[in-house]
């Protein structure tokens, strides 16, 4: 795994968040072929740059390196598509480590999701 000096930071849950994923055939064309129903899986810790996931399914991210993945971080949904980068086999499951594409939009709304979560858990705290 190669490391990213230039990452502005990578927020690890207390608890993971909950999330859904679906694996994709093209990412890059103008439809997004679907090859998998949804799966549920768990996000450990996100950057504006990647995610790193946990799920009971194997992926063979060799042959399917695209995926979608929906999830809430604070009140706003959020739709990404990203690209398996390692995998890792767990007790109960896998560990998957995807990496997104630069999208200066995407990374500062992602950036302003995790501080109003990490707002509302230090005000929980008082």
């Amino acid at each position: 795994m190669q490391y990213k000096r230039k990452e502005s930071f990578r927020y690890t849950f207390t608890e993971p968040c909950k999330a859904t994923f679906r694996l994709i055939k093209d990412a890059h064309g103008l439809t997004e072929k679907e090859i998998s129903n949804k799966g549920i899986c768990e996000i450990i810790d996100i950057s504006p740059h990647g995610l790193k996931i946990f799920t009971e399914f194997s992926i063979a991210i060799d042959k399917q390196i695209h995926v979608e993945i929906n999830f809430t971080l604070d009140e706003s949904p959020i739709d990404l598509v990203g690209e398996f980068v390692w995998s890792h086999r767990k007790i109960n499951g896998y560990e998957y480590g995807i990496n997104l594409p630069e999208d200066t939009y995407t990374e500062q709304f992602i950036i302003n999701e995790l501080k109003n979560v990490r707002r509302k858990s230090l005000d929980m705290r008082k």
